[in-house]
């Protein structure tokens, strides 16, 4: 029976290094643990880019308050390689350019924004050379982080990103329009109703008590390179993270790694109630 039972592989291999790695390791940001919300999403993406072409693409929104895991899953997307292959990424956050939709569009399929022109009308309509571009590359989907963005302009930048959006999810172009962001995208995708109703509708809700949110801690525990076991699926533990964090992932996430870092720094060596205290009122005061 090893001491580090309580580890998974991936941590074991990190638990005997020194104080400063194994700091650095608990705040990368790579750091993901599986549950029941993600991976319901990510077989629902799964499954709608399996879909064969057809004149209406099916297409998903998936809305959550800041800091609910939206760009978690994002990631994890973007780390399949069997997904990432047939998808597009756009960030509408990632714009330090104050590019145009259209522009962002042709850069997330790789090409410089310039290369394509779009319409200035509110009906925009798409140049022929993308649909070439998306058959060339096997594009199946086009996932939008932060879709709010996009919509969330004035009412004649509006429409027009709403006419290249249901442009894209017709039969030329065949792409599922896979959005995340804030519970305004759903709203403002009402603005179109025929479009609208091409959209399923996903929320990722914040954690509340139950027997999912318990394996989601004692999967967290597993990964942190402590030489002790905390019980962070405990209700001691639950009570105080629901009670400090209001549920939210981010915050949940964050609030544990910090209380890792101080049980390494004290040498105690496992997060406790007191830990966790430090962690949300000082959380890099470690």
């Amino acid at each position: 029976m090893s001491l580090y039972d309580h580890l998974a592989n991936s941590a074991m291999e990190l638990v005997c290094l020194s104080s400063d790695l194994r700091l650095a390791a608990i705040q990368r940001d790579s750091f993901y643990i599986d549950h029941p919300q993600a991976s319901t999403i990510l077989k629902i993406i799964e499954n709608v880019v399996a879909v064969p072409r057809r004149t209406q693409a099916p297409c998903v929104i998936v809305t959550g308050a800041p800091g609910a895991g939206k760009s978690s899953i994002i990631q994890q997307i973007r780390n399949s390689e069997a997904l990432s292959n047939q998808i597009a990424f756009l960030d509408m956050a990632a714009n330090p350019f104050n590019l145009k939709f259209g522009e962002l569009l042709v850069s997330s399929l790789g090409l410089p924004h310039g290369l394509i022109k779009f319409g200035t009308a509110r009906k925009a309509s798409l140049p022929a050379e993308l649909a070439e571009v998306i058959k060339l590359r096997k594009i199946k989907a086009l996932v939008i982080d932060e879709l709010h963005d996009s919509l969330l302009v004035s009412r004649p930048e509006q429409l027009k990103n709403l006419s290249i959006l249901k442009a894209l999810s017709n039969h030329v172009y065949g792409l599922s329009i896979i959005g995340f962001g804030v519970d305004l995208a759903r709203n403002a995708l009402s603005i179109d109703e025929q479009f609208s109703r091409r959209f399923y509708s996903v929320r990722i809700d914040d954690w509340s008590e139950s027997e999912s949110f318990r394996s989601f801690l004692a999967g967290v525990e597993q990964n942190i390179p402590l030489k002790k076991p905390s019980g962070l699926d405990g209700p001691d533990v639950i009570s105080f993270l629901l009670e400090n964090t209001g549920g939210r992932m981010d915050s949940i996430i964050n609030s544990i790694k910090s209380a890792a870092c101080y049980a390494i720094k004290s040498g105690e060596e496992r997060i406790t109630i007191g830990a966790l205290e430090r962690a949300i009122s000082k959380p890099w005061s470690y």
